[in-house]
C-alpha cells in the first residue's frame, strides 16, 4: 500500500505545482488585455486582435477581395506586446495609399437587425511628414453585392456617418475606441464609449460585407497607421458591453 500512497502524494504535490504556475486571472487569446468597453463573446460573429497571425504576415480572417480591396500593403506588426495590422510606410518620396481589407464571413450571410462593430485604433498627424493636416482616418465599410460604402469615418478631429457628423479632439498618437451599432437603417457613434453621432438613415439593407480602410491625409506617410481589436457582433452596445 506504500507504493500507491506515494504515487498518489507525488500526484499531488504535481497539481499543486501546476496551479501555481497558473497566472491569476488569465485572459483567454481572444480578448483584450484591456476593458474597453468592448463586446464580450456572447452574440459575437467575428473578432480579431491578430495574436494567431505571424508578425509581419497578413492575417487569413481577412481579404483583399471586394470593391475597391487592396491599394498600399498591409501585415501584422507588434507594439509594445499588442499586435496590430498595420498600413505599411511606403518608400521615400512615393505616398501612402489608401488599405482596404474585408473580414471573412460566412457565405450567404446577412447581419442581423441589430448589430455593432468596434475596434481599437492609433489616431492623429503623421510622424514622418511636416503638415497638421497629415491625419490617419479609418472608415469602416459596409455593403452587398459588389457595393459598399462608409458606415462611419473617424479621424482625431472628426467623426462622420452618411447624415451626420461630430467634433472630435482625441489625443495624438493614442490607442482610442471606435465603436458603431446600427439598429435597422438608424446608426450610432461610439468614441471612447461616448455617443458621438445619432444618424436615423445612416445604413443599407441587407449588409453582407465588412471591411476597414485605412488611409492618410494627401496620402502622406505614416508609420502607425494600424487598428487591433476589430468585432462584429449581435445586438447594441447597451447588450454586449462588459
Amino acid at each position: 500500500m506504500r507504493a500507491p500512497a506515494r504515487a498518489i502524494a507525488r500526484g499531488r504535490a504535481l497539481i499543486a505545482l501546476a496551479l501555481l504556475l497558473v497566472p491569476p486571472c488569465a485572459l483567454p487569446l481572444d480578448a483584450p488585455a484591456t476593458d474597453r468597453g468592448s463586446a464580450t463573446g456572447r452574440g459575437e460573429i467575428f473578432f480579431d486582435d491578430f495574436s494567431h497571425t505571424e508578425v509581419g504576415a497578413f492575417p487569413s480572417n481577412w481579404t483583399l477581395k471586394g470593391p475597391g480591396a487592396g491599394g498600399n500593403p498591409l501585415s501584422v506588426v507588434d507594439r509594445a506586446g499588442t499586435r496590430f495590422l498595420l498600413s505599411q510606410t511606403p518608400a521615400e518620396g512615393e505616398e501612402q495609399t489608401p488599405s482596404t481589407l474585408y473580414a471573412r464571413l460566412p457565405r450567404e450571410f446577412s447581419l442581423p437587425a441589430v448589430f455593432t462593430i468596434e475596434f481599437d485604433a492609433v489616431y492623429g498627424y503623421s510622424r514622418l511628414a511636416n503638415d497638421l493636416q497629415a491625419e490617419k482616418r479609418y472608415d469602416i465599410l459596409v455593403g452587398a453585392g459588389n457595393a459598399s460604402y462608409s458606415l462611419l469615418a473617424v479621424t482625431s478631429q472628426r467623426a462622420f456617418t452618411r447624415n451626420g457628423q461630430a467634433s472630435l479632439d482625441l489625443s495624438v498618437g493614442n490607442v482610442h475606441r471606435v465603436a458603431v451599432v446600427v439598429e435597422g437603417r438608424s446608426v450610432h457613434a461610439y468614441v471612447d464609449g461616448r455617443r458621438v453621432i445619432d444618424d436615423a438613415d445612416g445604413a443599407e439593407r441587407p449588409v453582407t460585407r465588412v471591411g476597414v480602410q485605412l488611409s492618410s491625409h494627401k496620402g502622406a506617410p505614416q508609420d502607425d497607421l494600424m487598428f487591433t481589436h476589430f468585432r462584429i457582433a449581435e445586438g447594441d452596445r447597451a447588450q454586449v458591453a462588459r
